[in-house]
């Protein structure tokens, strides 16, 4: 392999070295797959379909509610996972300190609605008013929507 100096002339060669901007993009390509995964809140799960959900404002002061498929409770956004009693005494606890949080409960596809149900009784047993299921806002052909059209 030989090195282009700029030819018998001495002059410049005006071409553009596009070998710094494919190092930029593909680093940029590997940062975002590996940051994309972790933007979702909750446990990982696959969330039931829905073709014309209602749009809930998500306030600052909200409590998120997984329940995986094997039926395990995580509470947060970290994804802790606890037990039914434990979750009972943290929501009591939270609301005590303030009645006004906004509870999201996200379920999985495969889960079995005797699951569900108990993680819901435990929130109406509390007394939280604004309780709202989480699902995957699809269109007529089953694909997601997402972006401003989802709402």
């Amino acid at each position: 392999m030989g090195m282009d100096v700029g030819g018998a002339e001495g002059g410049l060669k005006n071409d553009i070295n596009i070998t710094p901007l494919v190092d930029v993009v593909l680093v940029l390509l590997i940062i975002f797959m590996v940051i994309t995964p972790m933007l979702q809140e909750g446990a990982p799960l696959v969330l039931p379909n829905a073709l014309h959900p209602s749009e809930q404002k998500k306030e600052e002061k909200h409590i998120l509610i997984s329940v995986t498929g094997d039926g395990r409770v995580h509470l947060g956004e970290k994804a802790r996972w606890v037990p039914l009693e434990i979750l009972r005494e943290q929501l009591q606890d939270k609301f005590e300190r303030n009645p006004d949080y906004q509870i999201f409960v996200r379920g999985d596809k495969t889960l079995e609605f005797g699951e569900m149900k108990n993680v819901l009784r435990v929130v109406q047993d509390i007394g939280f008013k604004q309780v709202g299921l989480v699902a995957q806002h699809v269109d007529l052909d089953g694909n997601p929507v997402t972006g401003s059209v989802a709402g």
